[in-house]
């Protein structure tokens, strides 16, 4: 089963959760693989005692003009939806930072001059970690525009790892908000579960995120953390729409305190446990009905 931990904002906890689920199923004896998608600031690894197994490189194709064999029609230009390409006069222009490798203008260049070529965009980092389960890291190389495609391949790469080992359960620490990336992040799990805090800005990005969930048809639950009293709206909008809300995580200095120092140790936060059980709770009801036919 592939859980993704998503928030439409940074900041409000997702990596917490997952950092947190993960460390508890696998004291269950569950099999596990945490794989961080939040490829540009990667940070789930900061609370994890891990050993590096292996990196690989997060590989684009891109393509590289010919000048010898270009005929200056101009086709490249018109093929192209993301402005990756100028055709001038006498001269075509590529900029890497746009392209999507979709191979639209290499494919239908009538003499061949944009060959693809690979291009590094980042790295795929596997660890074996204490405590008994496997972990990702995508981190997308500095400079590079489009992350999206590295989270994909961090996405996949961790699926196959699982697949390989007999794996169980995949939980995906997704980037924050509701674009591209963050689709990627979650668009093959079984479930997804929203992170949001009670405030203003909180309910505004969560919104946001429920909407992405809700039009790929994923089943999702809501955690609340730094929950505290006086805000009232985001319990309103998760009734009005028939999120349940499955954990609320009270607000706790000394978590803050132990998370900026590298230090998740679920057993020194007994709420913070509670709510993971209940997630475990919602997961295993969502698996069962699955299986008896229900969405």
């Amino acid at each position: 089963m592939i859980v993704s931990i998503l928030s439409g904002k940074g900041g409000v906890g997702k990596t917490t959760i997952a950092v947190s689920l993960a460390k508890v199923m696998a004291k269950q004896q569950e099999t596990v693989v945490l794989a961080d998608l939040d490829v540009e600031e990667p940070n789930a690894g900061i609370f994890l005692k891990k050993q590096l197994r292996e990196t690989i490189e997060g590989i684009v194709y891109r393509p590289q003009w010919r000048e010898d064999l270009c005929m200056y029609c101009g086709k490249c230009q018109k093929y192209c939806n993301f402005n990756a390409i100028a055709a001038l006069p006498n001269y075509v222009i590529v900029f890497p930072e746009l392209c999507h490798s979709c191979y639209a203008c290499s494919d239908l260049c009538p003499t061949s001059a944009l060959p693809m070529l690979p291009y590094r965009i980042g790295s795929i980092s596997l660890f074996r970690v204490e405590g008994g389960f496997v972990f990702l890291e995508g981190r997308l190389d500095v400079g590079q525009e489009i992350a999206s495609t590295m989270v994909k391949q961090t996405r996949d790469r961790a699926i196959q790892e699982a697949e390989r080992e007999g794996i169980r359960w995949l939980v995906f620490d997704a980037p924050p908000g509701a674009a591209c990336a963050s689709r990627e992040a979650m668009i093959k799990s079984s479930a997804v579960i929203l992170v949001a805090e009670p405030t203003p800005f909180g309910l505004h990005d969560m919104k946001l995120a429920y909407r992405l969930v809700r039009e790929n048809e994923k089943p999702c639950a809501l955690v609340i953390n730094k929950d505290s009293p006086g805000y009232n709206e985001i319990d309103e909008f998760a009734h009005s729409e028939k999120i349940p809300i499955i954990a609320r995580i009270p607000y706790d200095p000394v978590l803050a305190q132990a998370y900026s120092k590298g230090d998740l140790s679920t057993s020194a936060f007994p709420e913070l446990v509670s709510a993971i059980r209940n997630i475990e709770t919602w997961l295993a009801d969502l698996s069962v009905n699955s299986k008896g036919g229900q969405k």
